[in-house]
């Protein structure tokens, strides 16, 4: 695993290292990408996707970004 890269712990936690690189990676600066795009790309549960946003958890018919 990319320790630099976004992750997801054993219990569904979002961790963001404060050394990723990649500013897109950080959903609260103005170039991030939206939280939700990070959470498709690590495949998180609908149970791991709600506890992080009130958006729809994406269908099978949702292509990713």
């Amino acid at each position: 695993m990319d320790e630099n890269k976004p992750f997801l712990t054993e219990d569904g936690t979002l961790v963001i290292p404060f050394e990723c690189s990649d500013n897109a990676d950080k959903y609260w600066k103005q170039e991030g990408k939206a939280l939700t795009d990070i959470l498709k790309e690590l495949n998180a549960s609908p149970e791991i996707w709600a506890r992080y946003t009130h958006e729809p958890y994406p269908s099978d018919g949702d292509g990713e970004s």
